[in-house]
């Protein structure tokens, strides 16, 4: 571990969809205290916003990017009829070429490494050399969303995948300290809470439906009351249900739900939050392994859904906060 005083910095960001645009706001926060970034590598979305940072653009990347609305961000969704991918990828990386130009990795003023998978041997593959947005545009390969890069005598899908937190692939100069930012974590216990609180919630709800019914079925049965006198019972019996029931749906389970639990689970929302959990896995695994100076996280169910790439403006300030609170833990010394 560098010392306490150094300001360079080996800077390292997970995959993790939209959230990587947390990125932005992190290395601005970083810059605008003196430390002096010597060095990056990402998976996936972090290749993306590293690769641009090591080339000199980010202002211009975030400016294009900041402008994104829904409705600009469906033009850059070509969809393919191919069963192997739901998108072919090119419309994105073309319009981000046009406010960032290629250049080659080795040109870059500081050593920059993008992950990628080799979907065949399953090996991690480092891009240490050869054009900036070939890189970018394997290691963003997710599986089944965009088309794999075949590169040579190799296919390539997204980084993730095997090096998820690149924590021990980036440059070291021997006196910079390791500063990562991981957008794939969870809380299993606050998690696990919530799902409880929803269980109960529910099994509260079948128990008043069952005693109404019960309670309704009674009256109905019951020979010594007249018709009218059947109706009232069945009348106050219903409207008693019923504001019981009001009362339920109106009253919050927990005051911050950590996750949002799908109503209607699908065949989309299961393979991504396995992919999700996967990420969770080997960034908790490689976070161990290299122990960074430096740790910003963000959880993996802040931002997620394709509508979420339009809010990289409102996630920017969001890593900027979150760095800046690790900063100041490091800075304390209590990281």
């Amino acid at each position: 571990m560098a010392g306490k005083n150094t300001k360079d910095v080996a800077l390292v960001l997970s995959s993790g969809g939209p959230r990587g645009f947390a990125y932005i706001g992190a290395i601005e926060e970083l810059v605008s205290r003196g430390y002096n970034i010597t060095s990056v590598a990402g998976s996936s979305i972090g290749s993306l916003v590293g690769g641009v940072y090591a080339a000199g653009e980010l202002d211009n990347f975030k400016d294009w990017l900041f402008d994104l609305d829904n409705m600009k961000l469906m033009r850059l969704l070509d969809l393919s009829i191919s069963k192997r991918y739901l998108m072919k990828g090119e419309k994105v990386i073309n319009a981000i070429q046009s406010v960032v130009p290629d250049v080659m990795i080795e040109d870059l003023s500081i050593p920059y490494v993008a992950v990628t998978t080799d979907l065949y041997t399953g090996e991690a593959h480092e891009f240490h050399e050869g054009k900036l947005f070939d890189a970018i545009r394997a290691s963003i390969s997710i599986p089944f969303m965009f088309k794999p890069v075949s590169h040579s005598y190799r296919t390539f899908v997204d980084g993730g995948l095997v090096s998820t937190f690149p924590l021990g692939r980036v440059a070291r100069n021997g006196h910079d300290i390791l500063v990562g930012f991981d957008v794939n974590t969870t809380n299993e216990k606050e998690i696990t809470s919530f799902l409880k609180d929803i269980y109960s919630n529910k099994e509260k709800e079948n128990e008043r439906w069952h005693n109404a019914l019960t309670a309704l079925n009674d009256v109905r049965k019951n020979k010594s009351l007249s018709l009218l006198d059947k109706v009232k019972a069945i009348s106050d019996e219903s409207e008693s249900f019923l504001k019981k029931e009001i009362k339920s749906k109106t009253s919050k389970i927990i005051p911050t739900a950590p996750m949002e639990v799908e109503a209607d689970v699908n065949y989309f929302s299961i393979l991504s939050r396995s992919f999700s959990i996967a990420n969770h896995t080997i960034a908790k695994l490689e976070t161990q392994m290299y122990k960074p100076d430096v740790l910003a996280t963000m959880s993996m169910d802040s931002y997620g859904a394709i509508p979420d790439y339009a809010k990289a403006e409102e996630i920017s300030e969001k890593g900027r906060k979150i760095m800046a609170a690790a900063l100041d833990k490091y800075e304390a010394g209590l990281g």
